[in-house]
């Protein structure tokens, strides 16, 4: 049986994804926020035109305490456990999260979530 994400939950993963759109993007960039249900599962995506990642880095970007720039994320305040939460968050309730970026042109990051038939 699929259970519901807690609002709490929902809240820390968007907070966690739109924060780092927004610490890796140029100052008057704009981060996109879509969630729309596609076969029985809730779509988020969090698009934004900053930094991006180098294709080395993608695969580690979940890890905890990874992080791309050292430098730029401890200018930022970074943790770097930003994305481990989120994955850890998709994983305990059955979701995915996915990452497709392109340095210099910014970074999609798409989590997909069962939604509980009830």
């Amino acid at each position: 049986a699929t259970v519901a994400v807690p609002m709490s939950r929902l809240k820390e993963l968007l907070f966690n994804l739109v924060g780092n759109g927004i610490k890796y993007s140029e100052n008057g960039g704009t981060v996109t926020t879509r969630i729309h249900v596609q076969d029985g599962k809730a779509v988020i995506s969090v698009e934004d035109h900053g930094i991006g990642i180098p294709e080395e880095d993608q695969s580690r970007v979940f890890e905890r305490f990874y992080r791309v720039e050292k430098g730029r994320a401890r200018k930022n305040g970074g943790t770097g456990l930003g994305l481990a939460i989120v994955k850890h968050i998709t994983q305990l309730y059955g979701g995915t999260v996915s990452l497709e970026s392109q340095v210099g042109k910014g970074s999609t990051f798409t989590v997909i979530l069962p939604i509980p038939n009830n």
